[in-house]
């Protein structure tokens, strides 16, 4: 099972021994099994990396990331030809109607509310928890009343303050969208090792955006990150760049615990679980049928 998110900061050269990733940096080598790893981070720009690793990576469907020059995911290297049935899938994707894909889209931000109700009542804003949970349970098809909208309008500013909006670029966003983009990153490969087109969203649909349907899926995922990032700013650790260790531990987040139908799962394993759901729910057109993550006290994975 993949669980591993590697973050490389110092450079150095990354190639293929024995079926593991080696990391040669300086005097130093290291070594991972390639089949732990889920996503390799690339964040210095003197990284070397080997075309034969490239190649292991794509066949073990491990996720890579580079960053550009403020430290952010910017592009991905995805394995294709994962999935059995790609013509399947992809007829399926194809054929999704409207009045089921506003039904999965209600199901996603009904979801994705509840999860900012469960933020909120853990810091101590019970009367706005209240008020996003009567949001979350009067959702319609298609959240044709703009809730997800009105949610984040009372969220947002009583986790980071008042003034606080996601359209600035300040220290909280910059930590809020590296987290983002490494959930994005993993559902991604998830989708593609399932066979869907993760360009064709169910609610996004920007003809730039190759990542539509990634994006609608990692909804209900965000909340985990705004959390995390709440509870290290409260601390006072953050700083006004991303440091190594905050990006160690936004990173880590893939492997804290949610549940899905009172089970628990680690972020990674869910967001693989919900891509695996997604032809179920299609095939029965039961929006319902989508297993969604559910907020529980953040809490490291441990593997035994």
């Amino acid at each position: 099972m993949s669980w591993r998110t590697v973050i490389i900061d110092n450079g150095g050269k990354l190639s293929l021994q024995n079926n593991q990733l080696l990391i040669e940096q300086k005097a130093q080598k290291f070594t991972v099994p390639i089949e732990d790893l889920a996503i390799i981070i690339i964040q210095s720009r003197e990284t070397i990396i080997t075309a034969p690793l490239l190649s292991a990576l794509a066949q073990a469907g491990v996720s890579l990331l580079t960053c550009d020059d403020q430290h952010l995911p910017c592009g991905q290297w995805l394995p294709f030809g994962q999935y059995c049935r790609p013509l399947q899938i992809l007829k399926l994707q194809l054929g999704l109607s409207t009045v089921l894909k506003k039904q999965l889209w209600a199901e996603i931000i009904k979801r994705k509310i509840l999860n900012q109700a469960f933020v909120l009542q853990a810091i101590n804003s019970t009367k706005t928890a209240q008020h996003l949970t009567n949001l979350a349970m009067n959702m319609t098809s298609g959240d044709k009343r703009g809730f997800e909208a009105q949610a984040a309008m009372l969220y947002f500013p009583k986790i980071f303050g008042k003034k606080f909006t996601r359209k600035q670029e300040n220290t909280i966003n910059a930590h809020l969208n590296y987290a983002y983009a490494v959930l994005r990153s993993a559902m991604a490969r998830a989708l593609v090792q399932h066979g869907w087109l993760p360009q064709l969203g169910i609610f996004h649909h920007s003809e730039v955006n190759p990542f539509n349907l990634a994006d609608d899926f990692i909804e209900p995922f965000r909340p985990i990150v705004d959390l995390k990032i709440y509870q290290i700013f409260q601390r006072g650790d953050l700083s006004d760049t991303l440091t190594p260790n905050t990006k160690q531990q936004l990173a880590a987040l893939l492997n804290y615990d949610m549940q899905s139908e009172r089970e628990t799962f680690t972020v990674l394993s869910l967001i693989n679980r919900m891509a695996a759901s997604f032809k179920q729910s299609v095939v029965q057109k039961d929006a319902k049928l989508l297993q969604l993550p559910t907020m529980i006290p953040l809490k490291e994975h441990h593997y035994e």
